[in-house]
């Protein structure tokens, strides 16, 4: 049998759990470890098959027989020819190449890490005035002729610049941006903007996405099959699930995870880029699941909502990422199996993620945003997501969706071979889906959203302030701060000072703020605080906690959404 036909046999019967399969697994598994492949897409559907065995193999014999083939894969990528090994630039493989625009956390984090494999791909780089522009305004002043009409350049510019030092190119690049001192934020923005494509050449263990496992501290085999019955997710959410703080080495190590799973597949996540290592819990979920829950560093968390981000492992291979944000009783969630994998358990995956989710915040109601079910998302779209939160009970609410799932559902219903075409699939992805539980909230769709309190802080400047949004930052905290009884903030953590600034914003909307109950106002001033705290889970607890705050804010965005309607009509 050829190469091709063993690799497109192994791939058909990977996710088949009989004892007839798992034979037969062996035997190709043993028969492809002598097999040499030299076309490139059969061996990137190698790669992608082991991948998944190594996620979820069936027994102990199988599971050595994929590690090896695993580890044997950077000298297989090796023996392909130089125009062969191009087809496979981007895709994450050890011995490959990947370019992307990385924003700056990342690019630093894999300047560190990487500083012999990672570069930028000057190649692929076309905004040459912008980049000398920016550098005009990283140098020093005397260095300014260099970057106008006539100077030398940014290409010669970054040779003299490095002296004596040997450093790529990137590394003084990232160096200049560091010592700027611009503000983080406008830091990372400018590095942002100039796009720069960031090549990397992934090598050794825990670089690539070929060689990317933890070894678990035990393996779960799945000689009985995947777990892929029907769930009653309502009844999974009132099970339990054992939360850890993770110790600050094993926080770290998920962080790199994290951080490779994402790059490798040139993606970015806003948690991952900006950890806060102090704030990563971990849950082991059974069946070789382990969820890491990572918080971002204070100065960077959203301006209201609790968030904390997943990587989800499955025997100590990354196989999804994704986050839940949540305000008040609603956690909005988002989950991403990675494509080699969603041929598992991923019913299973959502139900234990969700279960931990209840344990970090308690939710009442749950949301998926339209993106992740398909709108302006081809991925999400062939992946049959709407029907995926479906059956997991996730129901539509807006009328037109509705009409529409029921009339899918009767072709369905008399015809069980019948699918829904894509022009279908993207009108029930036209609005959010929810599964609301005891005690949710009757009408999630009219739920307050960040977005709406948002509006109402720039409404408030704007008339308050005149749009001068330091003097409105600086007079909010000053007149909150004498209304809570906290304006002795100096012994205060700086990050729960700050954070309480951002939040005086949204405090200083409510016009009887001085007249609550010290109890109440004590109650916020420890929200505040804790929104620059060490936990996110604290924090939002904390807010959701606060009956008087969300229904002050809920009566402001229902007068301000009244108000703009009548100034329409």
């Amino acid at each position: 049998m050829s190469g091709r036909r063993l690799v497109e046999a192994l791939a058909a019967a990977a996710s088949r759990n009989s004892s007839e399969d798992q034979k037969q697994k062996g035997a190709l598994l043993e028969a492809l470890e002598g097999c040499v492949i030299r076309h490139p897409g059969t061996l990137l559907r190698l790669h992608e098959t082991l991948c998944f065995l190594q996620a979820y193999p069936d027994d102990a014999q199988i599971l050595v027989l994929v590690d090896g083939a695993l580890e044997t894969f950077p000298a297989r990528v090796e023996r392909l020819g130089r125009r062969a090994q191009r087809r496979l630039h981007d895709s994450g493989v050890a011995n490959t190449t990947l370019d992307y625009p990385f924003a700056f956390p990342m690019a630093r984090w894999l300047a560190r890490h990487f500083p012999h494999e990672t570069e930028i791909a000057w190649a692929g780089f076309a905004d040459e005035d912008r980049l000398d522009e920016t550098l005009s305004l990283l140098a020093t002043t005397a260095e300014g002729d260099a970057f106008s009409e006539g100077g030398m350049g940014w290409r010669q510019w970054l040779r003299v610049a490095k002296g004596e030092r040997r450093l790529t190119d990137l590394q003084l690049l990232l160096e200049l941006f560091e010592r700027r001192g611009l503000p983080e934020e406008t830091r990372d923005w400018l590095f942002e903007s100039l796009a720069l494509p960031i090549l990397w050449r992934p090598r050794g263990a825990g670089a690539s996405r070929t060689l990317a496992r933890i070894p678990p501290r035990r393996v779960f085999f799945h000689d009985k099959g995947l777990e892929r019955g029907p769930v009653d997710l309502v009844e999974a959410l009132t099970r339990p699930l054992s939360l850890a703080r993770a110790p600050r080495a094993l926080a770290a190590a998920m962080i790199d995870a994290a951080r490779v799973a994402m790059a490798t597949r040139q993606r970015e996540l806003h948690a991952f880029s900006y950890p806060n290592p102090a704030d990563v819990l971990v849950a082991d979920a059974g069946r070789g699941l382990r969820l890491v829950f990572i918080g971002i560093q204070p100065d960077f968390r959203l301006p209201l909502e609790g968030y904390y981000a997943f990587l989800a492992l499955k025997n100590g291979v990354p196989v999804s990422y994704g986050g839940g944000w949540e305000l008040f009783g609603t956690l909005d969630f988002a989950v991403n199996v990675f494509a080699s994998f969603r041929q598992g358990e991923s019913a299973y995956l959502a139900t234990q993620l969700l279960r931990a989710y209840r344990r970090i915040f308690g939710m009442t109601t749950i949301v998926v945003d339209r993106y992740q079910l398909g709108h302006d998302s081809t991925e999400a779209l062939r992946s049959g997501s709407f029907y995926f939160y479906h059956r997991l009970g996730f129901r539509p609410r807006d009328p037109a969706v509705v009409r529409v799932l029921g009339e899918e559902r009767a072709k369905i219903a008399a015809d069980p071979a019948y699918r829904s075409p894509v022009p279908v699939l993207k009108r029930l992805a036209g609005a959010e889906v929810f599964l609301q539980l005891p005690g949710g909230h009757a009408a999630p769709e009219q739920r307050l959203r960040a977005t709406d309190v948002a509006a109402l802080v720039a409404r408030h400047v704007a008339r308050e302030f005149s749009g001068d949004r330091p003097r409105a930052t600086r007079d909010s905290a000053e007149r909150v701060g004498r209304a809570l009884g906290a304006r002795r903030r100096a012994p205060w953590p700086a990050a729960e000072g700050r954070a309480f600034a951002r939040m005086s914003l949204v405090a200083a909307l409510i016009p009887d703020l001085a007249e609550w109950s010290l109890v109440e106002r004590h109650a916020l001033v420890a929200v505040m605080r804790a929104k620059g705290g060490g936990s996110e889970m604290r924090y939002a607890r904390l807010l959701d906690g606060h009956r008087r705050l969300r229904r002050s804010l809920e009566s402001l965005a229902r007068s301000s959404s009244t108000t703009l309607a009548s100034s329409v009509f």
